[in-house]
């Protein structure tokens, strides 16, 4: 029975299969969580949704094991993704490869680069625009911020104080703002991981903003799990040499689920091999 207050939940188990309600076509094994390997289809098959907060959270009575909807939802897009790039992709990405392309600073209107030169506390910069100084650029036109949760409410006072609007929320945790033709996302986060990210991204400055560094920026882009993450992570990993990518998964380690270590493995296999390295 659906609880009170919450939306429908958006997975179901047919089969062996986790399927998205109203879109069968997306769907991913029901073994795909590595945690619940080993176990027989029917163990497997045995788990509840129960209503959180704001969504629903998928558990195993028998198991110590949880996993909400969202993080379900990025583990199915992931999935389908490599999935279909092992099948279709072919070795080379066109005449110029990924990694002998220039690293291009991006494209911020002067006027906000001096306002965010005066934060009001600590950031970093995300998204489509870090992602350009250190890959192949894609085009963005709007600016990624990530902020500790403590420092929300600074940022909204700042941002409204400089002409800003706040329009709709982020599906990530925060908010959208805009003044003319910028739109400035500020994704607020309280997780464990944050602190040293915006930490270390104080440390690595381009054209005098922090940047988050590659590794925080490829575990960001994981966790979102959207198609266009999914393209980042492989660009971002797939210009580094082997022993470049062990160490950004080092830097990682304690906070990389078994999923999130054989995407990792998947996505470098598949950026080294667009760009015709192997």
């Amino acid at each position: 029975m659906q609880e009170a207050g919450a939306a429908a939940p958006r997975f179901q188990i047919a089969g062996s299969r986790w399927v998205a309600v109203g879109h069968p076509r997306v769907s991913m094994p029901l073994d795909r969580l590595v945690g619940l390997r080993g176990l027989s289809a029917g163990q497997a098959g045995e788990a509840t949704w129960q209503w959180a907060r704001n969504g629903w959270v998928i558990r195993w009575p028998t198991l110590s094991y949880e996993i909400s909807e969202r993080r379900l939802a990025s583990l199915v897009t992931r999935w389908m993704l490599l999935d279909q790039s092992r099948r279709r992709q072919r070795p080379g990405s066109g005449s110029l490869p990924y990694g002998k392309m220039e690293r291009k600073a991006p494209n911020m209107d002067a006027d906000l680069h001096g306002l965010l030169g005066h934060a009001p506390a600590p950031f970093a910069l995300c998204g489509g625009m870090a992602v350009n100084y250190y890959t192949a650029p894609r085009f963005t036109d709007d600016v990624d911020l990530v902020v500790l949760t403590a420092d929300a409410a600074q940022w909204e006072a700042f941002l409204l104080a400089s002409g800003f609007t706040r329009h709709e929320p982020l599906s990530v945790g925060g908010w959208a703002y805009q003044r003319g033709p910028w739109e400035v996302d500020v994704l607020v986060t309280e997780a464990a991981w944050a602190p040293a990210a915006v930490r270390d991204a104080q440390n690595n400055l381009r054209d005098g903003l922090p940047v988050l560094p590659r590794p925080w920026l490829v575990y960001m882009k994981l966790e979102a799990g959207r198609t266009v993450d999914g393209a980042d992570v492989s660009r971002l990993v797939g210009v580094l040499p082997r022993r470049q990518f062990d160490d950004l998964v080092r830097v990682l380690d304690s906070w990389l689920t078994p999923e999130d270590r054989e995407d990792l493995e998947a996505w470098y296999a598949l950026g080294r091999w667009e760009w015709g390295e192997s």
